[in-house]
């Protein structure tokens, strides 16, 4: 997985979520993003819509329902960077 990419998805789930300090602190790869960060369905929208926008791509919604964590996000983003 590049590190390119998951340093993007990090600094989206951070600006997305607004997390503070602390949070910025916990969030890595395995974090899983619904539990550890208390997220709702509209926070995970938001995020969704966010790396959308970054990454140039659509997530369906049955995709978006498999990515829990950073990881995920990140192993999402490579594999359709790569059917590009």
């Amino acid at each position: 997985m590049s590190e390119e990419i998951k340093a993007q998805v990090m600094e989206s789930v951070i600006g997305c979520l607004k997390l503070n300090d602390e949070q910025k602190q916990i969030l890595s790869g395995t974090t899983n993003l619904a539990k550890d960060f208390n997220l709702d369905s509209l926070d995970f929208v938001d995020l969704i819509m966010s790396l959308e926008e970054r990454f140039s791509l659509e997530i369906s919604d049955e995709d978006a329902q498999k990515l829990e964590t950073v990881d995920d996000i990140c192993r999402y983003i490579a594999s359709k960077s790569s059917d590009a």
